[in-house]
């Protein structure tokens, strides 16, 4: 045979296979950069992201959140991405939170502290009874600050794994005003409760922390009622909520502070109520409650008639359970 033809043959399919080696490369390379913008590349932004947020050395980072991707790449930019806010929210929480822990303390301290370096100095018997009562009422201010500061600093911890059940709010408010009619009766206050129908207010709770909310706001009802006055307790259900609703006769809220009474240690108490029985954050642990629970809870004054403020109503709404 002519050796010239095998030659021949085997250069081509030589020079093909060159070419062909030569296109998958090319393709390779197209591929592994397309690859890289893709995915490797958002993922090492996502990384070091990460990275500066676990470090805490910046106090704004930015977290991508790729919004136009719609694949398991942009779905995780933007769950870190609210990950991240979620922390960033906590932690100032945490540190307005602390702040002002450490301002009302301070307060009692500071007269507790007062009152103590005059005691040594005073010789009459009634100024160093005086003296002694406000070192008893600054203690017992202090002593309701830690435990309602203990509680709260406990409350996301524990909704977090609590296990919602089927609860009757309106057996649970019937046995509420059970106990608290005699208080009422002390005080010179009657409650008038709109009991509802049987399994008709039902929602999703942790029973001790909804009574928790229902106490506060009966608590409250019946400090600010003057004598003679009504507590009006009324709970609803429909087939999307269900709502407590809890009326009261006292001055009524103060149009600039109707927000406010539900910030962390505020407090506007009746002036003839003992000194220290409130640290003013029960209205602020209502609402954590409450949003916990998926609800909301919401203040606002009675309006007669005539135009005047007839008192302040506090009303709490519940999906209802499935």
């Amino acid at each position: 045979s002519d050796s010239r033809d095998i030659t021949r043959v085997v250069r081509a399919e030589r020079a093909t296979s060159f070419v062909v080696f030569l296109g998958v490369l090319g393709l390779s390379l197209a591929l592994s950069l397309f690859l890289a913008r893709t995915i490797v590349r958002p993922l090492r932004r996502l990384s070091l992201a990460a990275h500066r947020v676990r470090m805490g050395r910046a106090r704004e980072v930015v977290v991508p959140r790729f919004a136009k991707r719609r694949d398991e790449i942009g779905v995780l930019a933007r769950a870190l991405a609210d990950m991240t806010q979620s922390l960033r929210q906590r932690t100032d929480a945490t540190e307005a939170f602390a702040a002002d822990v450490a301002h009302e303390i301070k307060n009692p301290l500071a007269s507790l502290r007062s009152a103590v370096e005059t005691l040594d100095t005073v010789s009459h018997p009634g100024l160093r009874a005086q003296l002694l009562d406000v070192v008893r009422d600054d203690v017992r201010r202090i002593d309701r600050l830690v435990t309602d500061i203990a509680e709260v600093s406990r409350l996301d911890a524990e909704l977090a794994r609590s296990r919602f059940e089927r609860v009757d709010l309106g057996q649970m408010v019937a046995t509420l005003v059970e106990l608290y009619e005699r208080d009422a009766k002390a005080r010179g206050v009657e409650i008038a409760f709109a009991r509802p129908e049987p399994g008709s207010a039902t929602v999703l709770a942790d029973d001790q922390r909804l009574a928790q909310v229902a106490r506060n706001l009966i608590d409250n009802a019946l400090s600010f009622s003057p004598p003679g006055g009504l507590v009006c307790i009324r709970v609803t259900g429909d087939p999307e909520q269900v709502t407590l609703r809890v009326d009261d006769d006292g001055p009524g809220i103060p149009a600039a502070n109707v927000e406010d009474i539900f910030k962390r240690f505020y407090s506007e108490r009746p002036a003839d109520e003992d000194f220290g029985r409130h640290s003013g954050l029960g209205l602020a642990i209502a609402r954590a409650v409450v949003e916990a629970h998926d609800g909301s809870i919401v203040a606002e004054n009675r309006i007669a008639e005539d135009g005047s403020v007839a008192g302040a109503r506090f009303v709490v709404r519940l999906p209802v359970a499935a």
